[in-house]
């Protein structure tokens, strides 16, 4: 009995399926035969969710009355056959691009998390006084007519200045400088501490010699680690400048970060700063790629367990991945990071 469109059974297999609703329109049963292949590409941190659908042009609709437009939203939501949902949001159109040959017309439409606004492209200076860092976050996601979501640290800041900016790009830095990852998807930004991922219990353990897993690549590197951290900040206390210091014990071999040319305004600032900057870069101290069966739950900001890999078994967060459903079936290829907590 068909519950959702994920229950669908081709000789006795399920079949992984996707919902398109295009303009408000469930497109999906006119694209079922004519589609090649659907992409969608899920990012923690710093970048724009993305998709894109490539279809058979036979009829010319795509280049005539189906013409995308700058503008029009599109909703996709992935069943992976086997029960599991992936509803991967809206999009709003980026870039249509038309293409043909000897093999037929083709239509590619690519469309991206983040809202493509004049608000969001303008650079901006701007002073914040006396204000918490949610507070800041939340002024600007008010003025861009968005949302928060994420666990913030308690952070208070005398000023904090974006300077000539794009909004964006401004709460990109924040988060980068206080210990957060930062997204946005659709009219939500999502701003949440390291901890709250990076501490998550694992949604899957994937094990060598899986019958799901397709292929792996996995190496350790050292290059642009730190061991320790130094800034300076001011005692307010005692009105004058000291130096903290923040050590890795997980990377004993890396070089030393120090944050100069500014003076940060606390202790706890420094210790966010220094922490912030060198989780980015010892996160990479590992670095893995894994092709898998499809899965709904190897999606961004998850955690997996890896066991059988020798010294490459642990607890890794998934950075982003890909979703893709072609002729050849729904694969899912997760980019994986070490999972830190400091």
């Amino acid at each position: 009995m068909e519950t959702c469109r994920g229950d669908i059974v081709t000789n006795g297999l399920p079949q992984p399926t996707f919902l398109l609703v295009y303009r408000g329109v469930d497109i999906s049963g006119d694209l079922d035969p004519l589609t090649t292949q659907v992409n969608y590409v899920d990012h923690l941190h710093g970048k724009a969710d993305e998709i894109d659908v490539t279809v058979q042009d036979k009829d010319g609709r795509w280049k005539g009355q189906w013409r995308p437009q700058h503008g029009d939203t599109m909703n996709l939501t992935i069943f992976d056959g086997y029960g599991g949902v992936l509803p991967c949001g809206t999009f709003e159109m980026d870039e249509p691009n038309a293409t043909g040959g000897r093999g037929g017309d083709l239509m590619t439409i690519r469309g991206l998390a983040a809202p493509i606004t004049k608000a969001l492209r303008t650079e901006k200076s701007v002073a914040y006084e006396r204000q918490r860092l949610r507070d800041v976050v939340e002024t600007v996601a008010a003025l861009l007519g968005m949302t928060v979501q994420g666990d913030i640290a308690d952070l208070f800041f005398q000023r904090i200045t974006q300077r000539k900016e794009r909004y964006l790009a401004f709460i990109k830095r924040l988060a980068e400088e206080t210990g957060h990852y930062c997204n946005i998807r659709g009219a939500v930004i999502v701003f949440t501490t390291f901890a709250s991922i990076d501490g998550r219990t694992p949604s899957r353990t994937l094990s060598h010699g899986d019958g799901s897993l397709i292929d792996y690549d996995m190496r350790f590197q050292s290059d642009g680690t730190y061991s320790e951290g130094r800034a300076s900040y001011l005692d307010q206390r005692l009105a004058r400048t000291n130096e903290h210091v923040e050590r890795d014990p997980r990377a004993p071999t890396g070089d030393t970060l120090r944050i100069s040319g500014e003076r940060l305004e606390s202790v706890a600032h420094a210790r966010a700063r220094i922490q912030s900057e060198m989780h980015f870069a010892n996160r990479t101290a590992f670095q893995g790629s894994m092709k898998t069966v499809g899965s709904a739950t190897l999606v961004a900001g998850n955690t997996v367990s890896l066991t059988g890999f020798g010294g490459y078994s642990g607890t890794r967060v998934i950075d982003s991945s890909v979703h893709t459903i072609g002729r050849g079936g729904y694969t899912t290829t997760a980019e994986l990071v070490d999972a830190r907590i400091n």
